[in-house]
This record gives structure tokens, sequence and C-alpha cells, in this order.
């Protein structure tokens, strides 16, 4: 007599993510500003070596660092010129953002330079709302799961560490994927100058804690290449800091014209995956702006909170220094007035940070 064999037994239960991952067409969101787009991609590359992803899709937010827009504020769509512009703003290697007398290239164009294709990006005037309109484009077109993806963690932040600097571009991105079943991946803890290292080692485990650990990938030797084909095209610190440990670089620098110290070590080659939803309780402003429908929503909620913004930054910037490419803060004095809790930052009210 045949006995009945479970075909099941002796499998390895599989992760969830794992099997969603495979043979998929995952969106990668560079979450904290146009500069992330850069590991989005790299981190495709990943995506492809270990789950043989079909196609993977970097994503950018048009919100470029001073150093490139010398403007204060992310770029609405009205500024991107010879681009592709539905519910996403489509670049392409001939793209640019036309500023009051400068013009300047984004990042994303970069990335479509090296892809030859558009690479699709968020703007922020509509809010988080205008993000999932973003987000529903790709998802209509195949495209999916959703991966957020931050260099250096402060994604994770609660929202009033005192060296928290950017948190409002990651917060509506991390606000943005919630309305999915995503995940949010941490790549070079501590690379961006905000929350140290052991900082965001201390988020990892209030997310293994609640739950919220999806795993753990990393940077092989090999994608020395992929990082040696972008980053002179591009203008970026934090999502270079991988490319240098994997070069051999290590110890600690200073970034951001000094004003901010990082540190490389082999964990600056490591990404963290989390769920989406558990990352949300700890970012405090991401769980409060969910259903915003403009940036100025946005960015009244944030006050409300009392947490100052890289938009509070380049106004304060703005205020002392003027706008324009002749423009060169210091910015070690404008660190200064953010540990200071100057009321510069939040338009002549105290941030309550510092």
């Amino acid at each position: 007599m045949n006995e009945y064999v479970n075909p099941n037994e002796g499998l390895k239960e599989v992760n969830h993510w794992v099997v969603k991952l495979r043979n998929s067409k995952p969106i990668v969101l560079g979450a904290g500003g146009a500069g992330d787009v850069i590991s989005a991609y790299i981190f495709c590359e990943v995506l492809k070596d270990f789950f043989n992803v079909l196609e993977c899709l970097p994503v950018g937010v048009l919100w470029e660092r001073w150093v490139l827009d010398p403007y204060p504020g992310p770029i609405p769509k009205s500024l991107v010129r010879n681009a592709r512009v539905g519910n996403c703003v489509w670049v392409n290697r001939d793209s640019y953002v036309e500023r009051p007398n400068y013009v300047f290239k984004p990042q994303a164009s970069s990335i479509s330079e090296v892809l030859s294709r558009e690479i699709p990006t968020l703007t922020l005037e509509y809010g988080v709302e205008g993000c999932v309109k973003c987000l529903d484009e790709l998802t209509g077109l195949g495209y999916g799961p959703v991966v957020v993806l931050d260099v250096g963690g402060d994604i994770l932040a609660e929202g009033h560490e005192e060296n928290l600097w950017s948190p409002l571009a990651d917060a509506i991105s991390l606000a943005a994927a919630s309305h999915y079943d995503s995940i949010t991946a941490v790549l070079a803890p501590g690379a961006d100058g905000e929350l140290t290292q052991d900082e965001v080692l201390k988020k990892v485990e209030k997310l293994l804690k609640l739950g919220g650990y999806v795993g753990i990938l990393g940077l092989w030797n090999h994608h020395v290449k992929a990082y040696e084909e972008i980053l002179d095209k591009t203008v970026t610190e934090a999502s270079k800091a991988p490319y240098k440990v994997l070069k051999g670089v290590l110890g600690v620098e200073r970034i951001r014209g000094g004003s901010r110290e990082v540190t490389l070590n082999p964990i600056t080659l490591v990404a963290f995956i989390f769920k989406t939803h558990e990352v949300l309780k700890l970012n405090k402003l991401a769980a409060s702006i969910t259903t915003t429908k403009s940036l100025a929503e946005v960015v009244k909620i944030a006050k409300q909170l009392n947490i100052s913004t890289e938009l509070d930054i380049e106004l304060t910037i703005a205020k002392l220094y003027g706008v324009g490419p002749h423009v060169k803060p210091d910015w070690k004095l404008i660190k200064r007035l953010k540990t200071a809790n100057t009321t510069y930052l939040t338009g002549g009210r105290s941030s309550g940070v510092g």
C-alpha cells in the first residue's frame, strides 16, 4: 500500500518577501532626496543578483542637495524641462531643471543616461497623495513590489534626534510607501552623517522587538563596477560611502563642508530591511502625514510636531546668504545654529531640536 507523502514535508519555511521579490519587477524608491536614487540603482543590481528579478526600476525624489540646487525646497513639476510628465516625472538623459538664471541636470537624469531609459521621479508639491499617485502609475504599469531605500538610516528617526537634518523627504517617501505592502531598506547606516551607526543600530533593535525585521542584504566586491559606472556622473557623499569601503577606504571622514562626521567600516556595506508599517511606528512625522495633499500641509504638521527639516535649513541659508550658484554657505555655522535651537530654523519659532 502506498503511503501518502506530504509534498511540503521537509521544505523550509520561506520568507514572504523572498517569495515576493523573486522574478518580480520591483520599484526601488530612493527616499532621502535626489542623491538616494544613486543607491536605488545600486540596490537594483543587488536584487538582480540575488532574487532573479525580471526588471528593477530605480525611482528618485526631485529634491537635490544645496550644492547642486542652491534654491530652497524640492523641485516642482513645472521647473523640469525635456521630461515626460504624468503622475510621475519621467526624466531622461536630456532632462534639466530651470531655476531663476540657473539650470542643472538632476541626479535621476544621470541614472537615465547610464541605463538608457527614462527614470520616474516623485515631486513633493502634492504631499503624500501626489507620491502615492506616482507609485500607482508605476504599479499600474506592472512594476512592484515597492522597496523604500534610505542611505544612512534617518528614515528610522523619531524626529527630534539632535543631529537629524533632513527628515522631510524620508517621511514623505515612507508615508507614501505605507499605502502598499512594502519594505524599507537602510543601506550604509550612519553614512549621511545624521544618525550615527550606533543610533541606527539601536533603531534596528527596536524594530527587531516590534517584529518589523525582514532581513539583511549586503554589497559584494563586484558591485564596485556598478558604482564606477555612475559616480563620476553624479554629486553625492552619502551614496559614495559604500563604494569607498569596497575600495578599502576605512575610518572617519567629514562631509557636508566639514559639518558632519561619518564612520566607514564593514557595516557601511550592509542594508537592513524592515516592514514599512513597522518603521512607520518609529517615524512620527511619516505616521502623521499619510493623507496629506500638499507640501504646505506636510510642513504645517512638521511644525506642529516641533520637527525641524531640511526645508527649514534651506530657508535659513537663503535668509542668511541668498540663493543661486554664487552662494557658499558656512555649513559649520548652519550646524551651530541648528544645535543652538535657533528660531531661524522654523521661521521665527523654536524647532524643539537640539
